[in-house]
Formats: C-alpha cells, structure tokens, sequence
C-alpha cells in the first residue's frame, strides 16, 4: 500500500499562524509518473493536499479557494524530504491563508518550496 503524506503536530502561535511538520515518504503515490527517473511532488499537491487541507484542518471550513494569489514554486520537492508548512490566516471582506512550505535538512537553512495565498469567498 503506498502511504500519501505524514503530517506532524500543529504548533500554535496564536489562532491565525500554525506550523506543521510534514514527511513525504518515498513511496508516496503523489510520485507515480511524476516523473520517472526524478521525482517530484507535483505543485498541485503542495497547494491542495497540503496547504488547503491543512487550512481547512486547523482553521476550520473554509469551503474550496474562489483563486490562489501569488503562487510561487521554488524548489524540488523530492521523496523523503521534510517539509514545514507555515499557515497565516487573514480574515476580512475575505478569508486568506498565506502558505510557505519550506524543505528542511538538517544542518542547512531552510529552502522555500512553495509559498503562496488561498483566497477563499
């Protein structure tokens, strides 16, 4: 069976900023056929499957993003890396969360995968 992602506790700071670790394990099925020979994880899965689901996890409903803003993709994610998702939630006329996925290894500074902003009606 092929796992998706692993996700870790939230840590708070506040109600509106949350930090989550998250593992890509090797054998996640985001990987199959993307791309054989160099994985990645696709872009469409750092922003539905982790940033919005995990919005939606800690925030509450949100409902589905009316657009994203300022979508930007920095940095192959590949199997076995660890990620941290950072979570910033603005409430107004609309609801946005800004997201930064950061890759983490030890001893290096953290890269920026992906960052960008849900807006949600």
């Amino acid at each position: 069976m092929q796992e998706t992602l692993r996700f870790g506790p939230a840590e708070r700071t506040g109600t509106d900023l949350v930090r989550v670790p998250v593992d890509v394990p090797e054998g996640s099925l985001y990987f199959d056929g993307h791309f054989d020979g160099r994985p990645m994880l696709p872009g469409v899965a750092q922003v539905v499957a982790i940033a919005h689901a995990q919005a939606e996890l800690l925030f509450g409903p949100l409902g589905p993003p009316r657009r994203l803003a300022r979508l930007k993709f920095q940095a192959v994610v590949k199997p076995g890396d660890a990620l941290v998702l950072e979570l910033v939630r603005e409430q107004g006329e609309e609801t946005k969360v800004r997201f930064t996925l950061d890759r983490v290894q030890a001893g290096e500074a953290p890269e920026t995968a992906s960052s960008g902003v849900l807006v949600y009606g």
